[in-house]
């Protein structure tokens, strides 16, 4: 079955993740995740992509972006997933792929699932037990999210301005936030979402980008059609 083309609009956000080829580890000092964050930075800013939350995993990553126009993303991911691979190999004397063939990603409806998507994201490493408090996990934009540390590249989204009216105030909401961890519904819905590159978005939203785009923005009922009979 043919792949069917990315949803991809300037001015929405994606959710994006790249895995490591074969689920292999892609990430084996603080230095290489360094490096990732910086060619990172550095491809957002050329390429017009708006940074907006991310985690770096043992062997993958997700980030949650907008781009400002519809080859934002893709350039991002390629000039930073080129980049990493030739140091990568070179640090390991390997050759070939580090990448699970191409990225995956998903349309996030800003108004209804954008925080569900940042929570996942940033709650992360939280759930996959690599550590006890959110804020000791150096390698997500968590921490600048509650004010432990400043990322200046990170663009935060009116959702997350939303919160509430004071730096502070939106710090300590996320922190409670993020504490609550996720129930098993919504993560295999953001999980199976991002997988199969549907959007993620409310009815009345996939009704209107239904005419911006030349692909189904929802999975097809399996099996025949039903006849029609007349009567």
């Amino acid at each position: 079955m043919a792949r069917l083309p990315r949803v991809v609009l300037a001015g929405y956000p994606l959710h994006i993740m790249v895995k490591g080829h074969n689920s292999q580890p892609i990430f084996t000092n603080d230095e290489e995740k360094r490096s990732y964050l910086e060619w990172l930075r550095d491809a957002a800013r050329e390429y017009d992509l708006a940074i907006h939350a991310y985690v770096l995993m043992p062997n993958h990553v997700h980030i949650l972006a907008t781009p400002k126009n519809e080859v934002s993303a893709s350039r991002v991911m390629q000039s930073v997933g080129r980049r990493y691979a030739q140091m990568f190999n070179h640090a390991h004397g390997t050759t070939g792929t580090v990448w699970e063939g191409r990225y995956r990603s998903c349309l996030v409806d800003p108004d209804a699932y954008f925080l569900l998507c940042q929570k996942f994201i940033e709650q992360n490493p939280l759930r996959a037990g690599l550590v006890q408090k959110p804020e000791d996990w150096h390698w997500s934009s968590y921490r600048h999210h509650v004010g432990a540390e400043t990322i200046p590249w990170i663009s935060d989204h009116p959702s997350y301005w939303a919160l509430a009216n004071t730096p502070f105030e939106r710090q300590l909401t996320w922190q409670k936030a993020v504490l609550e961890i996720i129930n098993k519904t919504e993560v295999e819905k953001v999980s199976s979402h991002l997988n199969f590159g549907w959007p993620l978005a409310s009815d009345q939203l996939l009704k209107q980008l239904t005419p911006k785009i030349n692909r189904p923005v929802v999975p097809r009922q399996a099996g025949r059609p039903k006849k029609v009979t007349n009567k």
